[in-house]
Order: C-alpha cells, then structure tokens, then sequence
C-alpha cells in the first residue's frame, strides 16, 4: 500500500469522499509505511493511532451521510514536534518538559483538524528548535531518506523526512532561519515560510509566553505545490491577539505558466560562499524558465548591502530567540566565541551579542530592517520573483558532536562554517517575505531545491509560480527507500 502514501493530500481527500477508499485504510496504510520505514529514518516520534483511529472512522461515518468536514477529510498528517497537539508532549527535544503534555490544540493543527486531517502523530526536532540537524535526547536522531548517513534538515527535519519518506501526507513546520525551507530543500520537497504574521502561533511557545517570535513563523511543508497551496489556504489567519483588528491580505495570483512571471536570479553572494555544483543546478533552473519563456533577469538584485543585512539579521535572531537566556548563559557563550577564529566571531558573535542588546538598540536594529524591507519593495515592483539559493550545499553528512558554534561541511572542497549559511535564511526572513522551496532536481544522488522569494504578502504568487514550475520542469520524486523492503533484523 505504499503507492497509495505517495497521493497527493487532495488527491486523497478527494478519494475518500468520493469513498474510493476509506479514512481508515488510508490511514491503516500509513501506519504500515511508518513500520516499514521510520525505524530507519526516525522521522515520527510520537504517535496516538487508537485516537486517530477513531478520528478516521467518524470521518467514514460522517462521509456515508454526504457530510465532510473540509478539504482534507480523512487525510492524515503530522506535525512538527513544537506544536501543542492534544493529549502529545511538546518538548523542544528537551528532557526537562518530557511530561508536559498538551490539553490544548495549536491554532494552526485546530485549523488543519477543523479542514478534516487524521494528525496521528508528531515528528523530530532539535534541542530548542536551533539546529539545521534534528537530534535531541528525548527522541534520538532523524535521518534523511535520500542517504541515511546525511541530515534532513532541521529544525523541521522530522517533517521533511516523514513526507518525502510517505509517512504523511502534509506536514507543519516553523522557520527563524530556514526551519522549513531547510528540510524541504534537503529532503526534496514543498516548503513555505509564509509572510511573517500571516498564520497564528498561539500553541507554539513555552507555557506562559503568549507574543509572537520575531522572524519566526509557522507553515506548511508538501510533496506538490498544490497541496502546499492547499495547507496555505486552510492555515491561513492571525492569531486571536490580531485577528480582532487585521485579516491578512494575500491576493490572488491566477497565472499558470511560468512565462507569465517575471523573475531575477542571485547566484551566490560574497557573504556566505554556496557549493558549485548547487549553484550550476539553480542556473540550469533559470536556464530552464528561460526556454520556457519566461523573462530572466540577472542583472538586479534588491539595493542593500549583503554583509551588513547579514548583521542585521544575527543581531535580531539574538534578540528573537533571547527570552531563555540568562546573563550567566550568554557570558558564557561569549566566552566560548572570543576563543573561536574571526568566522565563528562574524556569525555568532553577533548574534550572542543580540542576546544582550537594549531596547535603544533593538530599535536602532528594526529601523535597518525597516530601511531593507523598503528596498526590497521597490525591487519586487517590477519583479515577481527572485530566485536564490536555500544553503550553501545539498544535504551534508551528520555530525552529532561537533558544537554547532564550529562545525564544519565541506563548500567547493574546502570546509566552511555551517552556520555561515543563515544568510541564505535572513535575507527575505528578517523582512518577512515569503519564501518558497521546490524541489528542482538533484545533485549526484541527493536532492535540492530553489528559494522563491515574493514580494511582501504575496504568498500565492510564490505559490503560483512554484506550481508553474512543477508542471513545466520539476516535481517531488520519492527516496528509493520508501520503497524497498526494510533490512532483515540480525
């Protein structure tokens, strides 16, 4: 039944209500897929499949009368392990909340529950949600599919490799700095991180915070863009503290070809070094929506200067992920860094400084972001959408020891910072533009994908733009993996 876990989520939904096949077998192949395959992969941490089980059957009982409950009735789903889902842990890959368990559900796993989803269960992370590996001491280690010797991703890795793997059939992330288009990019599949503020996060925080993380938001990872498309409209909508006030403007973007869109190109940038062979596969890309007759332009980028828009993000992703942090912590942090090289001091010392900023300087911060976010304005006045790298390579090998703050991934034969890719995650995130990755192809066995970035609220026209492209040059393959039989126990 493996096949049938490789449907589209609407594909499926549209099967169940059309009772093609039912809630419960679609669910029951599913659990299959995760025995089969997440013993390697360690994707799906946790599961509740008696609840979901029920939650399938009422779904059948209720299409038997000419009811569903949405778009997705019947279609089961996971979602990042951060996320409050009823009666689940959400631990942050942290020991020390091992016991907390959920009694409410996200704003965001609600909305894909009222749309009709079986969420069964929930899927790895790193400690704090800070790495672009997903390892922690609660759940052990994810793997990605393509090669399980290489990372999938983080902190959304679970995700990415649970639906490139056939273990979901939708997945819900959240992204500072590349935490959904990261994985997607690794694992081969959709990721959106939408315009900042445009979906809640009530239900993604510590007990007791209530505001929203600067730069982070929450989003939907799929295997095609129609579903990413799908999971964008169902999620969509501010949380209770804005929702009273504001309703998100995102308008719609009917083009269908990729002819039809206007797109520039940033092929590396001086502030953080991207491997070769990825950057040949982006230009072929462009090459490819060239032929198609699509306007390529290569020759304008937005008008800020690189390296110290790179500061400025550092500097407030310090400051966003600072409301844990003790004086003590960052001291000691900073101590670590002013023994490092000038690489590790130019990425992490900014950013451990904007652990300790002042207000005033918070300030002084946001008004540079400001100042970017005009610029890019202006840029994407004529522009539709400009394409960029995700990180600087295809998916490294793990390396589980070596302290993020220096480890290491070889970038065009030599080894490079691998936190030196975060530019390729602040340059739309700290302006909060959406940002889209699809898969495009793949660089010896592995996948990669592209970055769309869009203009400030014009998420469906990333969305647009990614589904032209996969009708036109690239969709989702799955892993070879997700198909072969599992290895025979010793």
């Amino acid at each position: 039944m493996a096949d049938i876990t490789f449907l589209s989520a609407q594909e499926m939904a549209r099967q169940v209500a059309q009772g093609q096949v039912s809630a419960v077998d679609l669910l029951t192949a599913h659990f299959d897929q995760v025995d089969r395959v997440n013993p390697q992969v360690n994707a799906v941490i946790w599961q509740d499949r008696g609840r979901a089980m029920e939650e399938a059957r009422a779904c059948d009982a209720e299409q038997s009368r000419g009811s569903l409950r949405g778009p997705l009735h019947g279609v089961p789903v996971t979602v990042k392990e951060s996320f409050d889902l009823t009666g689940s842990p959400a631990t942050w890959g942290d020991p020390a909340w091992k016991d907390v368990i959920a009694t409410t559900d996200a704003d965001l796993v609600a909305r894909y529950r009222a749309a009709g989803a079986v969420v069964y269960g929930k899927t790895n992370v790193p400690l704090n949600l800070v790495e672009w590996q997903s390892f922690n001491d609660v759940y052990g280690s994810t793997s990605n599919p393509w090669d399980l010797a290489r990372t999938p991703g983080g902190s959304s890795g679970g995700s990415g490799a649970a639906l490139a793997a056939g273990m979901s059939a939708l997945e819900l992330g959240s992204d500072i700095g590349s935490s959904i288009r990261n994985p997607a990019h690794f694992c081969g599949v959709f990721g959106l991180k939408p315009t900042w503020g445009a979906l809640s996060m009530q239900g993604h925080k510590r007990p007791g915070w209530y505001g929203d993380t600067d730069i982070g938001a929450g989003g939907p990872l799929a295997r095609s863009a129609g579903d990413l498309a799908l999971a964008f409209d169902v999620l969509l909508g501010p949380s209770r503290f804005e929702a009273s006030q504001f309703l998100p403007a995102h308008p719609e973007d009917p083009r269908t070809r990729l002819s039809e869109f206007r797109v520039a190109v940033k092929l590396g940038d001086p502030a953080s070094p991207v491997d070769q062979p990825y950057l040949d596969a982006l230009d072929d890309f462009a090459r490819k929506i060239e032929a198609a007759g699509g306007p390529v332009i290569r020759d304008r980028l937005p008008e800020i200067d690189s390296e110290a828009h790179f500061t400025t993000y550092l500097r407030l992703l310090g400051a966003a992920l600072s409301m844990s942090a003790t004086d003590e912590g960052i001291a000691e942090m900073r101590a670590r860094i002013d023994a490092e090289g000038d690489i590790e001091k130019r990425v992490f010392g900014h950013r451990i400084e904007g652990q300790a900023i002042s207000h005033r300087e918070w300030l002084a911060l946001d008004n540079e972001r400001r100042k970017a976010r005009l610029a890019f304005d202006a840029f994407f006045e004529d522009v539709d959408i400009l394409l960029a790298p995700v990180a600087a390579s295809a998916a490294p090998l793990k390396d589980e020891v070596v302290p993020r703050y220096k480890r290491r991934i070889e970038v065009n034969g030599r080894p490079q910072l691998e936190p030196l890719e975060l530019f390729w995650s602040g340059y739309s995130g700290v302006v909060g533009l959406p940002s889209l990755v699809g898969p495009m192809g793949r660089v010896g066995h592995l996948p990669v994908g592209y970055q769309a970035i869009a203009g400030h609220g014009r998420d469906r026209t990333a969305l647009a733009f990614a589904a032209a492209a996969e009708r036109e040059i690239a969709d989702f393959s799955p892993p070879p993996m997700a198909f072969a039989a599992p290895p025979s126990a010793p």
